[in-house]
C-alpha cells in the first residue's frame, strides 16, 4: 500500500484521533482536492465510508503506543524508515521517492537484507573501544580524534612526519570551527547548541580514563589513536530513535552509528547526562537497528 503525502494530509484532517508520535500528526501537507477519489481507488473508502480494516490501520499510524524512525545517509543515498506499534501489531512505513510505502511485516528479513546491502555483513571490528563521556568530554575527545584524522590524511597526500600531540588552542579551534566531515560537526547535529566551555576539566577526566596523555601538549593514547587514524572517511551515518508514549510520558532511545568501513563502526547512545560510545561490528549494528524497528518497550521499569 502506497500513499502520497497529500493523501496522508487529507487523512490527517478527517481522522481526528492522533498523538504526538503518530504519523498523521507529523505530516503537514495540504490536500490537493482529489484525495477522496484517489483513496477510494486504493480501497480506503467504500460508499463514502472507511473500508473494513482501514480504521484499525489508521489508529495504528495515528495513535501508536510506540514508534521508531531510522534515517540513513550513505553518500547520495538517503533511506528513511518508520515503524508503528499498537496492541502487539506493527506497521512499517518507508519513504519511497517522496511517497510512503506501508507494509505489515511478519518478520524483519526484508529489513535485514536491505541493511546488509547498505553496510555489509561482517562480524569483525577493529577494536573493543567502549567509553562513557559527558558532553564536554565527548567534544574534547572527538576534537582530538578529528585532528588525528586530518593529520593522517595529510600523510597520505604528502611526505611528512606524523603529528603526535596538539595544543589546547588547536583543540578549542577544532570544537569551534569543525569542517562538515568532522566528527565534531556530525555530533553537533545532536545538540541545539554547544556553548564554549573550559577544556581543563574534560581534559583532566579524559586523562583519568586513560584516553589521553598530557605534557606540554595533548595526545591520544595508543588505543584511541587506533580509532582516529583508522576512521578517516565516514561512509554512512545512521540514526535510530525509539519513542514510547505511555500515560502522556514520552521515553526516547537515541542511537547514532558512524560507518567508516565494514570493520570500523562507532556507536553513540545519547543518554540524559552522558553519551556511551563503543566500537561495534556491522552485524551488531544491523541487529540493533532491527531491534529498534520492532519498537521495544523502553519505559523505565
Amino acid at each position: 500500500m502506497k500513499l502520497t503525502l497529500n493523501e496522508i494530509g487529507y487523512l490527517s484532517k478527517i481522522f481526528q484521533k492522533k498523538n504526538a508520535i503518530g504519523l498523521l500528526a507529523n505530516i503537514k501537507v495540504e490536500p490537493k482536492g482529489d484525495e477522496q477519489s484517489t483513496l477510494t481507488k486504493k480501497g480506503f473508502f467504500e460508499n463514502g465510508n472507511f473500508a473494513p480494516g482501514i480504521e484499525e490501520f489508521l489508529r495504528m499510524i495515528s495513535e501508536p503506543e510506540r514508534c521508531c524512525r531510522v534515517l540513513i545517509q550513505s553518500g547520495y543515498l538517503f533511506v528513511e524508515k518508520y515503524s508503528y506499534w499498537r496492541e502487539g501489531k506493527l506497521v512499517l512505513a518507508e519513504n519511497d521517492a517522496g511517497e510512503v510505502l506501508f507494509s505489515f511485516p511478519e518478520d524483519m528479513k526484508k529489513l535485514t537484507y536491505q541493511f546488509i546491502d547498505l553496510f555489509g555483513g561482517s562480524n569483525l571490528k577493529i577494536t573493543n573501544f567502549a567509553q562513557s563521556f559527558s558532553k564536554e568530554e565527548l567534544f574534547t575527545f572527538f576534537a582530538l580524534v578529528d585532528l588525528y584524522r586530518k593529520d593522517t590524511l595529510q600523510l597520505y597526500l604528502k611526505e611528512s612526519s606524523a603529528t603526535e600531540a596538539f595544543t589546547i588552542e588547536k583543540i578549542t579551534d577544532q570544537i569551534e570551527k569543525p569542517l562538515k566531515t568532522d566528527f565534531v560537526q556530525i555530533l553537533k547535529s545532536n545538540y541545539k547548541q554547544v556553548a564554549p566551555f573550559d577544556l581543563k576539566q574534560p581534559l583532566s577526566k579524559l586523562q583519568e580514563k586513560g584516553l589521553i596523555e598530557m605534557k606540554d601538549s595533548i595526545q591520544l593514547s595508543q588505543p584511541a589513536q587506533l580509532i582516529a587514524r583508522n576512521m578517516l572517511l565516514v561512509r554512512s551515518i545512521a540514526l535510530a530513535e525509539v519513542f514510547n508514549l505511555k500515560e502522556n510520558t514520552l521515553a526516547v532511545l537515541s542511537l547514532v552509528f558512524l560507518n567508516c568501513s565494514v570493520h570500523d563502526v562507532l556507536r553513540f547512545q545519547f543518554l540524559e547526562k552522558e553519551v556511551l560510545v563503543s566500537a561495534v561490528s556491522v552485524r551488531d549494528q544491523i541487529q540493533e537497528l532491527e531491534m529498534a524497528m520492532k519498537c521495544p518497550d523502553i519505559t523505565p521499569r
